[in-house]
């Protein structure tokens, strides 16, 4: 089994999903998603000082990468999940988006959707405007056979039990050693990011005889 923790505002945990499906759907592998906060839930201290021009080169390569991987991103993503100040990095006391999109993909994690659900809502996040509309979360619920209305009503109902599965995840995602995402687990071992820790990962599990190629 890989543990696997994922961040919806995080760009290269949106851009390893489909390698993370294809090893879930194609080579069999138990893949036990797990939704964490995003950094600047967890840790906004980290964002001190940092400004646009410090981030500035980050978007030039996980840009590049969507095109490489041929996945659809558009920028800047409006609205994004979090509600910062670029020019100071200070992160805003008031979240109108993240905590909603995290409780409907635990949700849907629970319901056993979570990181085919994840992949759907990460492609509208980064390449569709107002992703976040009514009608557009309705026809994505609707592909899984889930209700947006009644999604709504069971988060609301069972807030506090998805917010502690989600902070238990967050336990494990430190007890592992890094507080970054896109994070794998194997073997005790954890492999960071989506390009040589990921292949790292697939060598792992081809010599293991998990998976014979990838």
């Amino acid at each position: 089994m890989i543990d696997f923790y994922f961040s919806y505002r995080s760009p290269y945990s949106y851009l390893i999903l489909p390698r993370m499906l294809k090893l879930k759907n194609d080579h069999n592998v138990d893949i036990n998603f797990k939704v964490v906060y995003p950094i600047a839930i967890r840790m906004p201290e980290w964002f001190k000082n940092k400004n646009i021009f410090f981030f500035i080169p980050f978007v030039r390569d996980f840009t590049k990468k969507a095109r490489k991987l041929n996945m659809p991103l558009n920028m800047p993503i409006k609205p994004d999940p979090i509600r910062q100040n670029t020019l100071t990095g200070k992160i805003s006391d008031h979240q109108p988006y993240i905590f909603d999109v995290s409780h409907m993909g635990q949700l849907m994690s629970n319901r056993g959707k979570g990181i085919e659900f994840a992949f759907e809502l990460s492609t509208l996040i980064w390449s569709v405007k107002n992703w976040n509309k009514d009608e557009t979360l309705e026809a994505l619920f609707a592909e899984f056979g889930e209700d947006l209305n009644e999604v709504r009503e069971h988060i609301k109902l069972n807030e506090n039990q998805l917010v502690n599965e989600i902070e238990l995840n967050q336990q494990d995602h430190k007890d592992a050693g890094h507080h970054g995402v896109p994070l794998n687990v194997y073997k005790g071992k954890y492999y960071f990011g989506q390009d040589a820790p990921f292949n790292e990962l697939i060598a792992e599990l081809i010599n293991d005889g998990v998976i014979r190629d990838f």
